[in-house]
Parts: structure tokens; sequence; C-alpha cells
């Protein structure tokens, strides 16, 4: 039986994909300057993000953490969101991840945003970043903004 022309361009679009990945990893340093610019990028960064939850390049990726906490907590795609959190749970242990996510956070806090305070309380529990949970909860209580409060009786420890 012969396969159909759809199976052909698929097994060949895979076999390209394969060789592709290859080549792209094989120079660490650009594969890590490209997958920043990627990151912020709308228009690439689902796939910088699938290709990180794909691979592992860890020497590449904690750098770039506090770019992938910025799709969390400001992107407004919620596809991209979700890759993002993805990335941060498989690579949020590794050395250095901790003081890029909780940068990235900090700055987020002066917007005075509920939409901010609400990602980084979801990351922060995602990531069990207990400390730093109870610190944004005691935050959010004190808040002239309702719905900031309002974040932290949802998200009580």
């Amino acid at each position: 039986m012969a396969y159909s022309t759809e199976w052909l361009l698929f097994s060949k679009a895979e076999n390209h994909y394969f060789t592709c990945r290859y080549n792209f990893m094989r120079n660490e340093e650009v594969m890590a300057s490209d997958l920043g610019e990627a990151l912020t990028r709308a228009s690439d960064n689902c796939t910088a993000l699938r290709f990180l939850l794909e691979v592992e390049p860890k020497a590449a990726v904690v750098p770039l953490l506090s770019k992938i906490a910025d799709l969390v907590i400001d992107s407004g795609n919620l596809t991209t969101i979700g890759l993002a959190k993805q990335v941060l749970e498989k690579y949020g242990s590794e050395l250095g991840a901790r003081n890029n996510i909780l940068a990235c956070a900090t700055n987020y806090l002066a917007h005075n945003d509920e939409w901010h305070y609400r990602r980084i309380a979801e990351l922060y529990t995602l990531l069990h970043y207990k400390e730093e949970l109870a610190g944004l909860l005691a935050l959010c209580r004190v808040s002239e903004n309702l719905e900031i409060r309002e974040v932290a009786d949802d998200f009580q420890l």
C-alpha cells in the first residue's frame, strides 16, 4: 500500500524539523540570542516556548526566565501564558531561576494592576514560592485597589 501525499509531506516536514532543531542547538550562544529575541515578539514567542518545553538547553534558559516570567505576568494571550507557565515550571528549580523570576515579578508590583498581581500569585503558587506568595498577599490585603485586595482572598495560604 502506498502512503498518502499528506503522510509523505508530514514525514518530510518532520525530518526537516529535526535536522533544523539539531543545527539550531549546535551553537548555544546563538541559540540563546535567538530565543531571547523570539520571546520578545508575539509572532515568535509560542514557537520559542514550545522549543524550550521539548528540549533541555538548561544553560541557555536561565537568563531567559525573566522574559518568560514577563509573558506569564503581562501577556493577554492565554496560549502564551499557559506555555510560559509550563516552561517556568520545568526550569524553575535551576540555579538562578528564582532570582530571575522574582526580579521580573517585582517590576510589576508598582503598576498597581490587578491583572499583574493575579498572574504573579498564580506563578508563585505554581512554583511553590510560599514565602514570596505570602509577601505578595500581604501587599494585596493593604492595597487601596479593591480588585487587588480580592487577589488576596482568592489565593489564601
